[in-house]
C-alpha cells in the first residue's frame, strides 16, 4: 500500500528563532518543512515541490506575507495560508478580509498552538498527519 505523502509546509519569517521553533515543532508533528527568512528567498525555497501550506509572518522587510502568498499561489495550486503576526489588531486593517483558505495566529506562539493551527488549516481538524 503506498504511503500518503506528508504535507509540505513552507515557513517564512525574518526571525530565526521563530523559524527554528516552527521547523522543530512541525517536523516532530510529522510534516515536511522547508523554510526561508525572506519573501524573495521563499519564492525558490520549494525547489519545484508543491507546498500545501505557507506559514508566514505578515510584516517582513521587503515583501510582506500577503504579497508572498499572492506570488506563491501562482505556482502552488490550493495553497493554504497561515499568517503570523504580533499585531493582530492591525491585521484586518491591512487585509480587510481573510479568504477561506487563510487564517492567522498571534505571536508569541507555542509549539502546540502552531501545530494545532497548521492541522486546522490543512485538515480542518486538530488531527496531525
Amino acid at each position: 500500500m503506498p504511503s500518503r505523502e506528508l504535507p509540505l509546509v513552507l515557513i517564512v519569517d525574518d526571525e530565526p528563532a521563530l523559524v527554528e521553533l516552527g521547523k522543530r515543532a512541525l517536523e516532530s508533528a510529522g510534516y515536511r518543512v522547508i523554510f526561508a527568512h525572506s519573501g524573495a528567498e521563499a519564492l525558490t525555497a520549494s525547489g519545484g515541490e508543491r507546498v500545501q501550506l505557507l506559514l508566514t509572518d505578515l510584516n517582513m522587510p521587503g515583501m510582506s506575507g500577503r504579497e508572498l502568498a499572492t506570488e506563491l499561489r501562482k505556482t502552488h495550486r490550493g495553497l493554504k495560508i497561515l499568517y503570523l503576526t504580533a499585531h493582530a489588531d492591525d491585521l484586518f486593517g491591512l487585509l480587510n478580509v481573510l479568504d477561506a483558505d487563510e487564517a492567522f495566529l498571534e505571536k508569541p506562539v507555542t509549539a502546540a498552538a502552531l501545530c494545532d493551527a497548521v492541522a486546522m488549516q490543512l485538515f480542518g481538524t486538530h488531527a496531525r498527519p
